[in-house]
């Protein structure tokens, strides 16, 4: 990932004004990067989130279990565990120096003591029109400091992230950021597990994110680790049904 000037203004931005609880960017998505590989029970099937065709879309919602509105989800909301799906974003987080980026900004720029992170692959989830977010905030397990959503830039409007802490107020408008890039993009904001966040109303289409849980990590590799399906097997399924 190649940060913007406008990128790096935020970052200096941050530290100038006040800390904050978050920290944001975009990456453009290269060839076969917004491939997503997804199961449901025996089937299988994949979708291209950079830019998804309505068939490939549709069975990936009919793939997906409906999200809890006891969570704070609407109705008109999906959700699918780690465990049913696998995306070749897990390396590109490294590759591309997103974690690398999250680190430096969110971790290190005020801390006298360098971190190292990582990443894990935690759930997919899809809001339609009219499906929302209540305001939450993570529970951290050990190790655990926060999370780092990932949108895709499929078509909606609305879906604004409010974020909230010690009485300040931001936002981020991920189908306005994906909508300005040149060319498919992702936008990513990573959050410390005391960010109160919430997602406003989607007013059409479809917000498509990917969450990651991240962890205080002092050992030496430098791979995200994935713990979705093996693409493999996903593309062996649903090429040779």
């Amino acid at each position: 990932m190649s940060l913007t000037l406008g990128d790096s203004l935020t970052a200096v931005g941050n530290v100038i004004l006040k800390e904050r609880p978050f920290c944001t960017g975009t990456c453009s998505l290269t060839k076969d990067a917004g491939l997503l590989f997804f199961r449901k029970g025996d089937a299988a099937g994949w979708v291209d989130l950079a830019d998804p065709s309505d068939t490939k879309f549709q069975v990936l919602l009919e793939s997906c279990d409906q999200a809890p509105v006891s969570n704070g989800s609407s109705p008109n909301a999906w959700k699918m565990d780690n465990s049913n799906f696998s995306t070749r974003l897990d390396a590109r987080l490294v590759d591309a120096g997103i974690i690398e980026h999250v680190t430096t900004e969110l971790i290190n720029l005020c801390n006298s003591t360098p971190e190292k992170i990582r990443s894990e692959l935690f759930q997919l989830n899809v809001y339609g029109p009219g499906s929302s977010v209540e305001a939450h905030k993570d529970v951290p397990s050990n190790k655990m400091f926060g999370s780092l959503v990932v949108f895709f830039p499929t078509r909606h409007e609305g879906g604004i992230v409010l974020i909230r802490h010690k009485g300040e107020e931001w936002t981020f408008d991920p189908a306005a950021i994906t909508a300005a890039q040149e060319s498919p993009s992702i936008a990513f904001i990573a959050l410390k597990s005391d960010a109160e966040r919430e997602i406003a109303v989607v007013n059409s289409g479809y917000c498509v994110s990917i969450t990651y849980n991240l962890y205080f990590d002092n050992s030496d590799t430098s791979a995200t680790p994935q713990i979705g399906i093996n693409e493999g097997v996903a593309l062996h399924t649903v090429f040779c049904m």
